[in-house]
């Protein structure tokens, strides 16, 4: 497998567009379309920042014919939000002389859309729909 064909073969793996693979490791995104093209072959600058970048593929899969290496997914980082409602404590029975309220019920929000902003000032919005 060659050099061009594994650039291919990351971007699927990590589910990435060419444009935000050339964002991510610092290059020009035309020079990433001209690789992918076949116009032009990845230069040693660019294989350095694809493994700075990508760590996880390792040096000798960039340039030998070493399988892809199988990384486990890192685990999930719990959030403030659990973290505080682990240190709450139970609550106590409600006395039974107390008059509950009624619930409020509240209508049903849906996601119409999602904007990503990028530290390059793109950004890409995502619609329901």
């Amino acid at each position: 497998m060659n050099l061009t064909d594994k650039i291919k073969q990351i971007l699927v793996d990590k589910n990435i567009t060419p444009s935000l693979f050339a964002d991510e490791i610092g290059i020009q995104r035309s020079s990433m379309s001209h690789i992918l093209a076949g116009r032009n072959k990845p230069s040693l600058d660019m294989v350095q920042k694809i493994v700075k970048r990508f760590p996880d593929l390792g040096i000798h899969w960039i340039l030998d014919d070493e399988p892809l290496p199988v990384i486990a997914p890192a685990p999930v980082q719990e959030t403030a939000l659990e973290s505080r409602k682990k240190a709450t404590p139970a609550p106590q029975p409600v006395q039974a002389n107390v008059v509950k309220e009624k619930p409020v019920v509240l209508p049903e929000k849906k996601i119409e859309k999602v904007l990503i902003f990028y530290s390059d000032g793109t950004f890409q919005e995502f619609k329901q729909g």
